[in-house]
Order: C-alpha cells, then sequence, then structure tokens
C-alpha cells in the first residue's frame, strides 16, 4: 500500500508505472493472513481457544490504540480536506461517527475518509465478530479428524472462495447496487471470500512440517511469479472486462503458505530481530503511511514544488521516515497501552 501511494511511477508502461497502480492489491494479502493466522492462533483444532468475548477484547487490545492514535494524527488532513470540498456539518459527523466505529467501508461515501487505508481495518473489525460464528459453524467440519480430511475440506473451501471472488468483483458494483447494503470492492461483503481462503488455507497446512526449506521456497517463487505476472497483465485484465484482484489472489494464497512453510528454517534470516521488529511495526506503518505522504506532500510541493512521483530521493527520505515513525510508534506508544488494555481487560498469556 505504501508503494501504491507514494511510488514514483515514471512512465505509464513501466513496470513501476504497474506496480504502484496496482499496490492496492496488498490489502488482500492482509485479509488472507487474517483469515490465516487468526485459525492459526485461536482455533487449530476446529473450536475456538477460550470464549468469543476473549477473543474480541484480545483484538481490541491490538488495534483500537494505534487505530484511533492515526485517526488523530490524520485530523488536521482531514479537516483541509473536508473544508476544500465543501462538505456539509452533517457529511462531516457521518464520516467521523463512522470512522469512529469502524463502520466506513459498509458505505462508499465514508469508506476513503479521514485515513484512507482505515477502511480495511473496518472489514477486520466485522470479520472479528464473525470469526467465532465461523468456527462454530466450520469449524468441526474443516479442522478435525485426519489430516488428509482437513486437507481436503480446506482445499474445498479455498477453492469456493477464489470462485467467489472471481464472481464478486466484476460483478459486485452492479447486483450490489439495489441491495440495502451495497457490495463494492471495499465492502465487507466483497471481501469474505479473502478472509475464507485464508482459513482454507489454515485447514490445508495444518500438519504441513516440511523438513527442508525447498517446499516453502518453491511456493515462494511460484506466487510472487504468479503476482507479477498478475501486475503485469493488469491492462489485458481490465480490457477483457475482468477484475485484477481475483487473478492475484492466488498468488497471494501461494505467499501466505510460503511464509508458513518456512517458519521453521532460521538459516533464511527470518527471525532476525530486525526483520521481527519492522513485521510488528507493520500495521503502525500500514496506518500512519498515508497521512504521512500527505503531510510531506503537502510540504515539499510548498518547498521543492514537486512530489514524491517525480523524484526517487524524496521517495526514499519518505520511505525512511515512515519505517522510523512506525518503528518509534509500535515501541512507544503501541506495545504500552496493549499492555495497558490486557490488563484493564483481564488476559492473560502470549500476545499477538
Amino acid at each position: 500500500m505504501l508503494l501504491h501511494h507514494a511510488l514514483p511511477q515514471g512512465d505509464a508502461t513501466s513496470f513501476t508505472a504497474a506496480l504502484g497502480g496496482s499496490g492496492w492489491l496488498g490489502v488482500s494479502l492482509f485479509f488472507v493472513l487474517s483469515g490465516f493466522l487468526l485459525t492459526v492462533r485461536y482455533a487449530p483444532s476446529g473450536a475456538l481457544r477460550g470464549t468469543p468475548r476473549t477473543f474480541l477484547l484480545e483484538r481490541v487490545a491490538r488495534l483500537a490504540p494505534t487505530y484511533l492514535l492515526a485517526l488523530l494524527f490524520a485530523a488536521a488532513l482531514f479537516a483541509r480536506d473536508a473544508r476544500v470540498q465543501g462538505l456539509a456539518a452533517g457529511h462531516v459527523t457521518a464520516i467521523v461517527s463512522s470512522v469512529l466505529t469502524m463502520q466506513q467501508a459498509w458505505r462508499p461515501e465514508t469508506a476513503c475518509q479521514w485515513n484512507c487505508p482505515a477502511w480495511s481495518l473496518s472489514v477486520e473489525a466485522w470479520f472479528y465478530l464473525a470469526f467465532p460464528l465461523v468456527i462454530a459453524g466450520l469449524g468441526a467440519w474443516l479442522l478435525r479428524g485426519p489430516a488428509r480430511a482437513a486437507m481436503r475440506r480446506g482445499a474445498m473451501l479455498l477453492v469456493v472462495s477464489l470462485l467467489a471472488s472471481a464472481l464478486i468483483f466484476p460483478n459486485g458494483e452492479r447486483f450490489g447496487g439495489s441491495w440495502p447494503v451495497p457490495v463494492y470492492s471495499l465492502s465487507p461483503l466483497a471481501r469474505w471470500p479473502e478472509f475464507l481462503a485464508g482459513i482454507g488455507l489454515a485447514a490445508v497446512l495444518r500438519d504441513w512440517r516440511p523438513t527442508t526449506r525447498v517446499p516453502g521456497l518453491f511456493l515462494l517463487a511460484v506466487g510472487l511469479g504468479w503476482l507479477a505476472l498478475a501486475v503485469s497483465a493488469r491492462g489485458f485484465v481490465a480490457a477483457n472486462g475482468l477484475h485484477l484482484l481475483p487473478v492475484a489472489l492466488p498468488g497471494f494464497v501461494l505467499v501466505v503458505g510460503a511464509c508458513w512453510g518456512l517458519r521453521e528454517h532460521p538459516g533464511l534470516g527470518l527471525h532476525s530481530a530486525t526483520l521481527v521488529l519492522l513485521g510488528e511495526a507493520s500495521y503502525a506503518l500500514y496506518l500512519f503511511h498515508a497521512p504521512l505522504h500527505g503531510y510531506l506532500l503537502a510540504a515539499t510541493n510548498r518547498l521543492v514544488g514537486r512530489g514524491y512521483d517525480a523524484s526517487w530521493p524524496l521517495f526514499a527520505a519518505y520511505l525512511a521516515v515512515a519505517v522510523l515513525l512506525a518503528v518509534g510508534i509500535h515501541r512507544a506508544f503501541e506495545l504500552p497501552w496493549r499492555r495497558r488494555l490486557r490488563i484493564r481487560f483481564g488476559l492473560s498469556g502470549r500476545t499477538d
């Protein structure tokens, strides 16, 4: 997503232009990974560990503080944009109430307001609310029993999810326009296939423990190759009335599976302190990168008269500032507040 918002793209036919223009696809990886990790962490045997209340409080402690801080950070940009767009007071109130309560993704007019990347957290909030019900309904069938049966059922769910995504995205706005709740690309209803694909993948890989890193590296190469081909073919995909996200989705599934297969092979350096820290700070980076880009872009336009889309040095500076800001927020704000809320909620055990 950071590349989508700030990568210098140059010529419209270049790969950097294709990569930057397709960066929004990265949210799909987020949803697949969320379904996968929640299943592995909270329901590996087909039943929810702990109570639904405990599960939801864990999610609040993990996500809410940084989410609200990012909104505070972006408030000046939101006020400026509301003034420039001439938004009525009632419209501003609707945006504020929907974003603060993580409801913004349900309506196109509120989804990308205030801090645009936060729409995906609105979608995730509904996934979290539904996850205990999904596991209660599917968990026993999907994850219990012999490994071969779990793999077969997980593959069924995975295939159905991929097909559902291919059906929803080219047609969502058309057949969802007459529904009381719209189905469009940012709505929770449209993103369920990605989340369910992650749950299906968790069942497929439930007992997978490769003894070497070869299978994981193979899946990683295939997944990245798939994504590169999808990005390169985005013009062809659009010209044929298709949607790029369902085309790219199998690549994200393969990448998540590859990372799972490589997790126990420290020779790759995946467990280094630096990579672990960057991974932990990625949530703050995701929420803060867009408003930071807005502030720095306004400053550079005022000072030097050009933006990041035309300057690699400015992009490099922005990238460095964004990463340092995210690491600082993670250490100085996110972790302390997570601990405070866990204590306040009476939670114990490991955090995630």
